[in-house]
This record gives structure tokens, C-alpha cells and sequence, in this order.
């Protein structure tokens, strides 16, 4: 009888051990996991690390289950946030080989998407192989009616794993998926960049730039940063469109240039506008560059690079024979500069006593009010259209919405950007006809009620009122205005001068259009380039020059064989980049004869 008392007892103490070992691996589950929920991951990481060290030697999957497999994933999800990449990966390698659901057995809820993680972790070791071969595993064996992941996150990944592998094509196709299903997904914005600066940075070291072109050219609408989303993606477009034109790929670095809107006063609108000066004076357009240099002296007096600049503007005032103005500039440098290293190459050019105009003063910014934002994705996808430049179905979308019951706000918005496209699609008449009934002033932000004032600017061309536009423009001068409404107030000066016969004002006025905003509004582009090499075409001193196949030497510094050359630069700009896919027209495909001759 005491026997049995003995080994009841002995029984007895086992089954509580037993409880009170399963009470502490469920406490040190609960500990963690309330950790993790406090973003507390090195805490996190100690209770499961503590879980597994006293429970996942001897059989944990014949004592626990699956459900043990749950430990691993959350110590994975640890291993992941602190950045330990290959602990990680040895994590949800286990929680996926080492606990499967079988049968019944329905414990381990994380066991497909440990795949999912496995491949995240190889992307953080830059192990891309593993980390493609994993998220195709996911793929084929995912529980689709109960996994849910991040669609957006997951082909933005995948796409950079092709990337990094070298396959673009692949690469494209999974980016493309997620940036069309931005709204859906949703899709991060971080995400597209991430995978965007991956795809720029394969193409230059294939050295397929046209590969570029053509993906940007059909997903433009999509990898446009509006002004919400300019501030942390401003600098990394800069850097690849930098990137680019480092590596010789011109005509991406201009595209590139052209993905961000930057808003006023971003001290990155001086970085793009002296790269924009690099490029056209690079291919030979020596006047583009001139007013690139001219814009950052008008409006950008801030840059740190000041000095440099106003010293190119000095230089390529004086290589297109604008003589005043680089006397102008030059005797402004040298008193603002007095010390420049520079001094001896400007004194020259600053010695024509050219009476000083006033420096334009360019008022304060009047960025008073708050932008309407867009809120619906109806909107949001017209939008898309309308950066995409599909100019006609934005019209239709944003009419459409007008006419709906939006809330007040989106069907204002609708109706601005409806005027927007009349105005890119050059139906000017139209245009007039809806700012005319166009209600909402008020309410609008700054940057909108300026467009609504530049819009009646558009209204006196219309009429060809060519004294009422240039005395118009000039009142604009002075403005702090965005890149894209510079490039507007440019043309419409340009072709207010040209109507008026001062046709080298006009030429620059042109070019200061083209390069305002790095060409983005390409509409107006196209159109500046055009008039650019129709003036110098139709100059009676550039007919000899232009007939040439090349120029003696004797004849280089001729005012005709000047305009051949400037024409011949900006026809092959136009072909390359300004044109936006739009062949030359057959009177100007001559000048292709002598682009790059004699240069």
C-alpha cells in the first residue's frame, strides 16, 4: 500500500513538471509576441531564441505539432527587422522544411509564407538566385484562399531579383504588374523606385538605353512623382538621370530629368536645369544651354553654385554672339565675384559699355493656401492618363467625373484638368470657351490659380493679339513660377517676339522653353524646337550654309554657318529626345545631313 502511495506521487510530480513546462513555452510565445507587437525585435528575438533553445532539440514536431513552426516564423520576422539575413533565412527555412501541415494537422499557418520570407531575406544577403527561387516556390504553393501578402511588395521584389540577375525583360514584366495595380494592390511608391533604380541601373551597364526609353515611354503616367511625393524621390531620380548622362545615355538622362515635378524653391531644380544646360550644349544646342544658365541666374540666385554657373552663362552668351548680354552678365560677375578664378577669362567679355538694366527682382513666392488634393481613385487614374500624355482619354475621364456625383472637390479638380488637356492637345479655342464658365478660383492653391491666370495668356495667342501677349508675359516675368509654367510662359514669349519680327529674342525665348523643365512639357517642346529651326531656316544668311555639306574653316565664325550649326544640333535633339517620338517634318529632315558635321 505504501508502494502505490510512492509511484502515485512520482506520477503525480511528472504530469505537473509536464504542465508547467508547456505553461513556460506558452509564456515565452506570449512574451515575444507581445514584444513584436511593440516593435521591440531584439526582445522579441531573445524569447523566441530562449523557445527554441529549451524546447526545439528533442522532436519538437512529434511533441508540438506543426504548430511549433509558428516559433521559427516569428523569429525569422526578428532576424529580418535587426537585418541578420542569414539567421533569417535559416529560420523560415525551418519553420517551412521542418514543421509541414499534415493531414489534420493545421498548426503552422506560416508554413508556405515562410517562403515568402525566405526570399525577402535572400534579397537582404543579395543572394538574388535563392531569393527568385523561393518566391516562384511561394508561387506554386501558396494556400490561395488563405495567404495573404502584399501583391505590390512581391512584384516589385521579384522584378528587382530579374534585374539584378540581368533579365530585364523579365524584370519589366513583374514591375509592370505592379505599378498598373498601384491603386489595387496596393503598390508603394518606395517600391516602384526601389525597382525603377534597378532597371536604370541594369540598362547602363548593358548599355541598353533605348531599352529604357521604351519602358519609361510606356509607363510614364506611372513613374511620374507628383508634387505629394516629390520630397524623398526627388534626389534619387536626380541621381540616376546623373547617372545616366555620366555613362553617355543622353536621351535617358533628359527623361530621367523629367519624372520629377519639382516645386518651387526645391534647391534640386538647379541641380536638373545646369544638367539640362550640359546636355543640349553637349549635343551642339550651345543657345539651350545659354538659357538654362540664363534661368538659373534669373531665378535660382541661391545655389551655392552661383558663381560657376553665371560663369557658363557669361561663356555661352558670347559663343552665340550675344554680345550685350554677355557683357551684361560679365560685368555683374565681376562684381559679385571679385575674387573668381574666372575673373581674367570674363574681363573681356564685360568691357562693351551697355547700359545696365535693372536685375529682375523676382518676387516672393505666393505659395499661400493648400493644393486640392485628389482623393478617388477615378480621379487618381485620369490623372495617370494625363501624366501618361494620353491627352484625349484624360479629357474623357476628367469629363466624366465632372458630370458625376464626385464630391465637390474631385469634380473641381476634374474640371481644371480638363482644361489642362485641351490645352496640351493645342485646342485653345476650347480651352477659352471652359475657363470662361470655370467657377472655383477660390478655392484652389497657388499653383493652380497661377495655371488659371497662364491659361489666359493662352487665350490672348489664340486671338494672335501678339502686343497684348508680350506686354502679358512680361508681368510674369518676375514670378516665382513652377518649371512646367516657366516652360509655358517661354513659348508663349517666343511666340509673341516671332510674331513681332525680333527673331533672336525669340530664339531664345524658345530654348529657355525647352529647357525649363528638362522638356517634360513636350508639347510645347516639340512645338519651341520646330520654331527654332524654322527661324534659322528661314535667316537669308544661313541658305548658303545650310546647302554646304561642310564649311571651310575660313567660314566658322559666319553668322549663317552659326544658325546651320545651331539647327542642325537642335534637329538631332528633336530626332533623340525633344521631339517625343514625332519624326522631323520633311523640310527640316535636310538638317540631319549635317548634324555633328564640323563640330
Amino acid at each position: 500500500m505504501l508502494r502505490l502511495r510512492q509511484v502515485t506521487v512520482i506520477f503525480c510530480g511528472l504530469v505537473s513538471s509536464a504542465i508547467s513546462q508547456a505553461q513556460s513555452l506558452e509564456a515565452l510565445v506570449e512574451n515575444s509576441r507581445l514584444a513584436m507587437h511593440e516593435e521591440n525585435w531584439q526582445q522579441a528575438l531573445k524569447w523566441s531564441e530562449e523557445a527554441v533553445a529549451r524546447y526545439g532539440r528533442n522532436g519538437p514536431y512529434e511533441s508540438y505539432g506543426a504548430q511549433f513552426g509558428t516559433i521559427y516564423y516569428r523569429q525569422g520576422i526578428c532576424e529580418m527587422k535587426l537585418k541578420r539575413w542569414p539567421a533569417a533565412m535559416a529560420s523560415f527555412e525551418a519553420c517551412y522544411r521542418d514543421f509541414p501541415n499534415r493531414n489534420a494537422d493545421q498548426g503552422n499557418p506560416f508554413q508556405k509564407m515562410a517562403l515568402l520570407k525566405w526570399g525577402e531575406s535572400a534579397m537582404g544577403a543579395e543572394q538574388w538566385e535563392l531569393a527568385k527561387s523561393r518566391f516562384d516556390k511561394f508561387m506554386d504553393e501558396r494556400d490561395r484562399a488563405n495567404d495573404v501578402f502584399p501583391k505590390g511588395a512581391f512584384y516589385i521584389n521579384l522584378a528587382i531579383c530579374e534585374y539584378q540577375l540581368g533579365n530585364i525583360a523579365a524584370g519589366n514584366e513583374n514591375l509592370e504588374i505592379a505599378i498598373h495595380n498601384r491603386l489595387g494592390f496596393p503598390t508603394p511608391d518606395t517600391g516602384i523606385v526601389a525597382a525603377f533604380q534597378a532597371l536604370v541601373k541594369v540598362s547602363i551597364d548593358k548599355q541598353v538605353e533605348q531599352v529604357l526609353l521604351d519602358f519609361v515611354d510606356r509607363n510614364r503616367g506611372e513613374l511620374v512623382m507628383d508634387s505629394g511625393r516629390v520630397s524623398s524621390n526627388a534626389t534619387i531620380y536626380l541621381k540616376l538621370a546623373g547617372d545616366a548622362l555620366a555613362a553617355g545615355m543622353q536621351r535617358a538622362a533628359l527623361l530621367l530629368y523629367q519624372l520629377v515635378p519639382l516645386s518651387e524653391g526645391d534647391e534640386n531644380n538647379a541641380i536638373r536645369l545646369a544638367a539640362v544646360a550640359v546636355i543640349h550644349e553637349r549635343s551642339g544646342n550651345v543657345r539651350g544651354a545659354f538659357a538654362a544658365y540664363q534661368q538659373l541666374e534669373w531665378y535660382m540666385t541661391e545655389t551655392p553654385r552661383r558663381e560657376e554657373y553665371l560663369y557658363h552663362l557669361i561663356r555661352t552668351a558670347a559663343l552665340i554672339r550675344e554680345n550685350d548680354l554677355a557683357s551684361y552678365y560679365g560685368r555683374r560677375f565681376l562684381t559679385d565675384f571679385p575674387d573668381s578664378p574666372y575673373r581674367s577669362e570674363i574681363r573681356p567679355l564685360s568691357e562693351e559699355n551697355i547700359p545696365l538694366e535693372e536685375r529682375p527682382v523676382i518676387g516672393e513666392s505666393a505659395e499661400t493656401g493648400v493644393e486640392i488634393r485628389m482623393e478617388s481613385q477615378e480621379l487618381m487614374r485620369a490623372v495617370d492618363l494625363y501624366e501618361g500624355r494620353k491627352y484625349q482619354q484624360a479629357k474623357l475621364a476628367f469629363s466624366k467625373i465632372n458630370m458625376s456625383q464626385a464630391n465637390e472637390s474631385d469634380r473641381m479638380l476634374a474640371a481644371f484638368y480638363e482644361m489642362e488637356c485641351l490645352r496640351r492637345m493645342g485646342d485653345w479655342e476650347a480651352m477659352a470657351s471652359a475657363l470662361g464658365t470655370f467657377v472655383g478660383d477660390d478655392a484652389f492653391g497657388p499653383h493652380q490659380r497661377r495655371q488659371l491666370e497662364i491659361n489666359r495668356l493662352w487665350e490672348v495667342a489664340g486671338v494672335q493679339d501678339w502686343p497684348q501677349l508680350k506686354a502679358a508675359v512680361e508681368n510674369f516675368r518676375c514670378q516665382r513660377l513652377r518649371a512646367n509654367q516657366r516652360s509655358q510662359v517661354a513659348y508663349l514669349e517666343g511666340l509673341a517676339l516671332q510674331n513681332l519680327g525680333q527673331s533672336s529674342a525669340a530664339l531664345n525665348a524658345y530654348n529657355a522653353a525647352m529647357t525649363a523643365d528638362a522638356g517634360a512639357s513636350e508639347e510645347l517642346t516639340r512645338q519651341a524646337a520646330l520654331r527654332v529651326m524654322e527661324i534659322h531656316m528661314a535667316a537669308p544668311e544661313s541658305a548658303t550654309a545650310m546647302a554646304q555639306a561642310g564649311v571651310p574653316a575660313e567660314d566658322r565664325q559666319s553668322l549663317g554657318y552659326l544658325r546651320w550649326r545651331e539647327a542642325a544640333a537642335v534637329a538631332a535633339l528633336f530626332e533623340a529626345s525633344l521631339g517625343a517620338g514625332t519624326p522631323l517634318p520633311e523640310p527640316l529632315r535636310k538638317l540631319r545631313n549635317h548634324a555633328e558635321v564640323d563640330r
